[in-house]
């Protein structure tokens, strides 16, 4: 586990592994805002020589104090702050003492070396820890959906941007369920009503919203998902308005072991400024969730759909979540057409 507590003139880093602790600390300068300022902007960029210089800026300041403690390891669990949220470390770049131009599928970014997982606090950590069973492991009496899937579409919706991708995202990955002998539910179109929602959430193990994600800078609490009925006629003063709120989410009652959050930038932002534990992620958490997998940027319909299938079929076969991910990640970036960090780094998983 890394901890991240950061001031304007330093790091310090809280890195715990089972048989041993490590407090390091690094001073920052303007180089270090600078490039953390610029680092998610540039992900986005379609020349790798400028993401892959700013990741290895941040690399030399936030991962490289440890990295001999880090030796023999295979998994981090990131705890990064407040100052430091949103921020994909598996994008970091090591330095393999390469130049300019870079090939886009050899960049050595961190996520090649270890799974990576990410935490609002080192408490709340804790207290989804104890009593932790494989991701894998049935309970015969369980009445739960293994798969529980829900992709509003919004085809021919006023109003709405359609999102046809998604629903033969969640169409296919029940069927990958349903190939295993595991119950499963998808829920598409017209079907997908709010209420309906949060009657259901309680019964899936693995929960997977594929819809659209409202995040309005200017009021952080405006923020939520959106299913059908949103937005009509007469709809917006009724229980079932079509838009879950994230003060909602906490009263889901969820017995869930993972929730994926398939909507562009769901992973994004704080409710409450400063507060790592204000997150939608850790909003889940209290909500009885155990495993979030969100995005931190705009996703592509399509491409996210391909994403997803691709993870449930890895952890399907029997890797961790974490596993999968990071699989799914590394098959992207051996790919030219997929190699862009924009592409593969907004898919976070937080949890345990």
């Amino acid at each position: 586990m890394l901890e991240y507590f950061l001031t304007d003139s330093s790091v310090l880093v809280n890195a715990i592994a089972v048989d041993s602790t490590l407090l390091a600390q690094q001073s920052l300068n303007a180089l270090f805002w600078a490039s953390l300022k610029s680092f998610q902007k540039k992900l986005r960029s379609a020349d790798p020589n400028e993401f892959s210089i700013l990741g290895q800026v941040l690399y030399l300041f936030l991962i490289d104090p440890v990295k001999d403690f880090l030796n023999g390891k295979r998994r981090l669990i990131i705890i990064p702050g407040s100052k430091l949220a949103g921020l994909p470390f598996e994008a970091f770049v090591l330095n393999d003492q390469s130049s300019p131009p870079y090939n886009i599928c050899d960049i050595h970014y961190l996520i090649r070396d270890y799974e990576i997982v990410y935490h609002c606090s080192s408490v709340c950590w804790a207290d989804i820890t104890p009593g932790h069973q494989d991701e894998h492991t049935a309970d015969p009496g369980d009445s739960r959906y293994a798969f529980l899937g829900f992709s509003p579409g919004f085809s021919n919706y006023r109003g709405v941007s359609a999102l046809p991708g998604s629903q033969v995202e969640v169409a296919a990955i029940g069927s990958l369920f349903k190939q295993k002998g595991l119950a499963c539910r998808t829920v598409s179109g017209q079907n997908s009503e709010k209420g309906y929602f949060k009657s259901m959430a309680c019964r899936g193990k693995i929960v997977h919203l594929a819809t659209h994600f409202l995040h309005d800078k200017e009021n952080p609490g405006e923020k939520g998902f959106l299913f059908w009925g949103y937005d009509l006629p007469g709809r917006k003063d009724k229980a079932d308005n079509g838009f879950l709120s994230a003060e909602e989410i906490p009263a889901l009652h969820l017995e869930a072991d993972l929730v994926v959050l398939n909507a562009c930038s769901s992973g994004t932002g704080l409710l409450k400024p400063d507060d790592p534990e204000s997150s939608l992620p850790c909003v889940f958490f209290t909500a009885g969730a155990r495993n979030i997998l969100s995005t931190l940027w705009s996703v592509n319909d399509d491409l996210t759909g391909k994403f997803m299938i691709s993870f449930y079929r890895r952890w399907l076969s029997g890797k961790t979540y974490s596993e999968a991910l990071r699989e799914v990640k590394l098959y992207m970036i051996s790919r030219p057409e997929t190699a862009l960090p924009t592409i593969w780094a907004p898919y976070v998983l937080t949890g345990h």
